[in-house]
């Protein structure tokens, strides 16, 4: 790409957690980041991976060439490195998926962000939340090549930004294959988290990035300034067609642990699969053929729907967001929705349910 392409996109599971960006993937917003995760659903959003910066090295010492792949606004008004460059293309559908590349090389990403709320099986009685994103990075080409992984971590509530400070501190245990996160700071201990990985080999170091700057929230006349943190580096090995993936994931008493699936590809794709397949599910019913010339945008718009449909820890049931990034839910606003959201698409169940909810909280009319 010639150009910064600051169109975004939104990734969310149900839980009033998201993930978001642009285009070129550069953050120009506080609210952009790859898992908010709602820690009191769908409240408390935290922002925790903010990106992860990725270098792709091709070659031999001394011919090894470096390629940086993302791209960074900063309070110099520097744009620092420029990955857009090599960007060749970009979709949403079925995930948000960038493609950079020269002649002789390519590197995929994709990002998925499952559904959190997670039905009883034989081993757990209730329902349970799970705040967690996948990022998959494929490579082709015509020579073994090495990736470099760089995790930019925060701890802030998603409406502020994070500053690098004496009193605000990152642990970071090392395991097989993942890493164990959390913030510290003099008046407490902040979100438990883990960055899982399929292989590759984990440095840690520690290290502070500065003076991040947010061309949106300059615009709005707000805070447009942020440090995020990098624990350390993934160095991983590909061969032409190999991929690598990791995932993010909040950890809670009932997802403390490596995770339950194996990190590859297959289970990769079976997770967009059953993220395609648990909408299809719901709206086969409206989806039209595929001859319908609108067939498209009713899918898109359908499934844009579902992304305001969210679960109350506090009700133990659903309710609407009034938008993202920044708004809750409110009862005004889950009303007035009602009717396009619930009953437009023939969700009656999720408007009786939404009805009683709501029903309780009248008072004087």
């Amino acid at each position: 790409m010639e150009y910064l392409d600051t169109r975004e996109w939104l990734l969310t599971n149900g839980l009033g957690s998201f993930a978001s960006g642009t285009v070129s993937d550069a953050h120009t917003r506080t609210y952009h980041g790859w898992l908010f995760a709602a820690l009191e659903p769908p409240s408390r959003r935290h922002l925790l991976l903010a990106h992860i910066d990725a270098t792709l090295e091709i070659g031999g010492t001394p011919a090894r060439q470096s390629m940086e792949l993302s791209t960074n606004f900063w309070g110099s008004r520097a744009i620092a490195p420029q990955g857009y460059r090599l960007l060749r293309s970009f979709q949403t559908e079925p995930v948000p998926t960038w493609v950079w590349g020269e002649s002789e090389w390519r590197i995929t990403r994709q990002i998925v962000m499952p559904y959190g709320l997670i039905a009883p099986d034989l081993e757990h009685t209730t329902q349970r939340l799970c705040n967690r994103v996948l990022v998959r990075y494929r490579y082709e080409g015509h020579e073994p090549v090495i990736l470099k992984l760089r995790p930019l971590v925060c701890d802030r509530d998603f409406h502020h930004q994070q500053q690098a400070s004496a009193d605000l501190r990152f642990s970071q245990i090392v395991e097989s294959k993942r890493l164990l996160i959390q913030a510290r700071r003099p008046n407490g201990l902040g979100t438990s988290w883990q960055l899982e990985w399929s292989h590759g080999n984990y440095y840690p170091d520690g290290i502070w990035y500065w003076d991040y700057r947010y061309p949106e929230e300059t615009k709005r006349g707000l805070g447009d300034r942020e440090d995020l943190f990098n624990p350390g580096c993934l160095v991983v090995s590909l061969q032409p067609g190999d991929s690598v993936i990791l995932e993010a994931r909040v950890r809670t008493p009932d997802s403390i642990g490596p995770s339950p699936q194996p990190l590859d590809s297959h289970t990769f794709d079976q997770t967009i699969l059953t993220t395609q397949h648990r909408l299809e599910n719901q709206f086969a019913d409206l989806i039209s053929s595929p001859q319908d010339p609108l067939a498209n945008l009713k899918k898109c718009l359908l499934h844009a729907s579902d992304q305001f449909v969210v679960y109350r820890s506090s009700i133990q049931g659903p309710t609407f967001i009034a938008g993202y990034p920044w708004f809750n839910d409110w009862g005004r606003d889950t009303l007035i929705a009602l009717p396009g959201l619930a009953l437009a698409t023939r969700r009656y169940t999720l408007a009786r349910g939404l009805l009683q909810t709501f029903g309780q909280f009248c008072q004087n009319g």
